[in-house]
């Protein structure tokens, strides 16, 4: 991978992590008085599009701290 998928990856991370966060259906369902269980449901979904954010943001961030810690090979001093 190189740093542009790894930075792309990053952002479809913070996406999914933020649509978790301000996901309509569960405030819709919390703060209308809905039956507790649809709010349980809107919620653990809630939650896993949250955690699955974190999950790609973190590899992400993993992959580009490896990425920059790895020198790359410069041809032009080869001396060929």
């Amino acid at each position: 991978m190189n740093k542009r998928q790894i930075e792309s990856q990053m952002k479809v991370g913070a996406g999914l992590a933020l649509f978790g966060l301000v996901c309509p259906f569960f405030w819709l369902s919390l703060f209308s008085g809905n039956s507790s269980s649809g709010t349980w449901v809107y919620g653990a979904h809630t939650c896993i599009f949250i955690v699955i954010g974190f999950a790609f943001l973190g590899k992400g961030w993993y992959d580009l701290k490896r990425f920059r810690a790895i020198p790359q090979i410069n041809n032009s001093n080869q001396g060929i």
